[in-house]
């Protein structure tokens, strides 16, 4: 699985070409070909890339946990699937992002890619500096939830005890 992270600011050129970050074309599955899917993000102004296995897990958790044709399912798979266009790599490792979607996330001449683990995201980089303050504000003072141990583990679960 693919690991994102990292910042990394790209210039675009004037043919529209942005150069994909080499941390992240390291990361892309070699089997699945040059290419990358990405659809605008449905929290925020940027854009949301993925690899080939990660849109085909959200393909099947739309279809899983929702029922066909209902509004959830409807909803989900025009927001991300029926949005998210195949992008292919070019030999210099550039990547032209559609027109719609750089209006969308308001992409000039330079664009911002921004892990998330085994996604990331491209922003135009002044919108992101606002966002990334907000989101540090609200992350402030919160811890992440303690991973449940498998049930066939022999590892204790803490219970009630305090740490």
């Amino acid at each position: 699985m693919a690991l994102f992270t990292g910042r990394h600011e790209n210039k675009i050129d004037k043919k529209g070409r942005v150069s994909l970050p080499a941390d992240f074309r390291a990361e892309l599955p070699s089997d699945q070909g040059r290419v990358i899917y990405v659809f605008p993000s449905p929290r925020s102004e940027a854009l949301i890339a993925v690899d080939r296995d990660y849109i085909q897990t959200l393909s099947d958790q739309i279809e899983n946990e929702y029922d066909m044709f209902s509004d959830e399912e409807a909803d989900f798979s025009a927001v991300i699937l029926a949005d998210a266009q195949k992008i292919s790599i070019d030999g210099d490792g550039r990547i032209v992002l559609p027109p719609d979607f750089v209006a969308f996330a308001d992409i000039q001449d330079r664009a911002l890619f921004v892990g998330g683990g085994s996604r990331f995201q491209i922003w135009r980089p002044s919108a992101y500096a606002a966002h990334a303050e907000t989101t540090r504000a609200r992350a402030r003072g919160r811890t992440l939830p303690r991973r449940r141990p498998s049930s066939n583990s022999n590892r204790p679960t803490g219970g009630d005890a305090h740490d």
